[in-house]
């Protein structure tokens, strides 16, 4: 996952001092786990736009829900 080849399995993750500041060794990238996801069940109304643009009135039973956490990869040395 880390390493900078495939054929060092055993090195895995292990870099030198000078790249012990980076992470992802790029520039900073965005993503988002998922840590958490559910059906809650309740009775609610929502509003569907058909394609005239009206809006109708429904009545949903559920709706899903999901926990995500936003981790952030790249370079995190200090500016001198």
């Amino acid at each position: 996952m880390c390493s900078y080849t495939s054929d060092e399995a055993e090195k895995l993750c292990l870099h030198s001092s000078f790249d012990t500041y980076r992470m992802c060794g790029g520039n900073a990238k965005e993503a988002y786990l998922e840590i958490l996801s559910f059906r809650q069940f309740y009775r609610h109304f929502v509003f569907v736009e058909d394609e005239d643009g009206n809006r109708n009135k429904r009545v949903e039973k559920y709706f899903d829900v999901s926990a995500v956490v936003d981790v952030g990869c790249g370079d995190t040395k200090e500016s001198r």
